[in-house]
């Protein structure tokens, strides 16, 4: 089974929130780039996921976060309730003034219900612009979604 973007990206997300050593600059650079192309074209996700995961492979703490969240989130099969995620008020809050004009929304809005909103997308694509590690430890709502998936099922 294909893990989906979403799954990758909140995955990337509770394991940066989980880092305790801070990114080299040229692993900021490489998140950066590729928050970019996730933002200019997020339908290339095999070429996305390339960059994420190259990043990810080569730091042994952030892929050792990164593997314990993937299977955390298997295990309840990536299933997050949406109140759990990050909302666009928390990301604003988080970022520079200067910046909070240029925050990117995916979306379908306009009656199309059956088509979920890219909340996690939106997110990542803010926080992997930005030093990630540590705007991903700024996000409340990856403490209340890290709780979730860390609680054993009954």
């Amino acid at each position: 089974m294909t893990e989906s973007p979403k799954t990758t990206l909140l995955t990337l997300l509770l394991a940066l929130k989980q880092l305790e050593t801070p990114l080299t600059a040229d692993e900021q650079a490489r998140l950066k780039t590729v928050g970019e192309q996730l933002e200019l074209d997020p339908d290339d996700w095999d070429y996305i996921k390339e960059g994420l995961m190259a990043v990810i492979e080569n730091n042994p703490s952030l892929n050792q976060f990164y593997q314990t969240a993937k299977a955390q989130l298997d295990a309840i099969d990536g299933k997050i309730p949406p109140e759990l995620l990050p909302t666009e008020q928390e990301l604003e809050a988080q970022l520079p003034a200067d910046e909070k004009q240029r925050l990117v929304k995916r979306g379908y809005f306009e009656g199309e219900a059956e088509r979920e909103s890219n909340e996690i997308q939106n997110v990542s694509t803010n926080v992997l612009k930005k030093d990630s590690d540590k705007t991903a430890k700024k996000l409340p709502s990856l403490d209340r979604v890290q709780v979730s998936i860390e609680k054993p099922k009954s």
